[in-house]
């Protein structure tokens, strides 16, 4: 049996998977089909049964990172409707587990030149971004706690940024492994959610 053949329906969800290891490591102008069917294992001809050129591959790669993080962010909006507060922290803590579980997603997503797909501005104390991703999702929850507080609106952006750079923060630093913690990570997520939304409540 043919490499090819082996590989089958597979071979897409693995050519994407490859790629993206591929793009973190080399870059956009070192990218190719070539490589890509090397780490798959298959002949270089392979990967046009799937996609036209390199581009329309490192499309659907940027589209299944965007998809699946936001995704696993959604799944606390659904699993958490009633409790703002619970749903908040489990956003956190889904949100950094994500990360480290997936470092190429998050090399991808934000350390790469690929920033069409995390592109979040501030301007005038107020967020732009697109609905559908996962900042999107994340803003969802924050908005949906501080709705629950007697805090001004004005200040929501901050306490917003406040929040998302506490858990993007730690997500960085334990995927990078730049801190040590000899811990359950996720527990320490909630302790330092907990202390933050204590201290906004204190605020009112």
């Amino acid at each position: 049996m043919s490499k090819d053949k082996y590989h089958h329906g597979n071979l897409k969800k693995e050519l994407i998977n490859k790629g993206l290891y591929l793009l973190n490591q080399d870059g956009y102008e070192s990218f190719s089909f070539r490589k890509v069917a090397v780490m798959c294992g298959v002949s270089h001809a392979a990967p046009y049964k799937h996609f036209e050129n390199k581009d329309q591959l490192i499309a659907e790669i940027t589209q299944e990172v965007a998809n699946s993080f936001r995704a696993s962010l959604e799944e606390v909006l659904i699993r958490y409707p009633d409790d703002p507060k619970l749903q908040i922290i489990e956003m956190g803590k889904a949100y950094v587990r994500y990360m480290v579980e997936n470092p190429e997603y998050l090399k991808f997503i934000f350390l790469s030149s690929f920033n069409h797909i995390k592109s979040v501005k501030l301007t005038n104390n107020n967020f732009f971004y697109e609905e559908k991703t996962a900042f999107g999702v994340f803003y969802q929850s924050a908005t949906n706690y501080l709705k629950t507080l007697q805090i001004s609106r004005d200040n929501w952006t901050l306490d917003i940024l406040t929040m998302w750079s506490l858990v993007h923060g730690i997500a960085v630093l334990i995927t990078n492994h730049s801190i040590e913690y000899d811990g359950d990570y996720l527990e320490l997520v909630e302790q330092m959610l907990q202390e933050k939304l204590t201290i906004f409540i204190e605020n009112c």
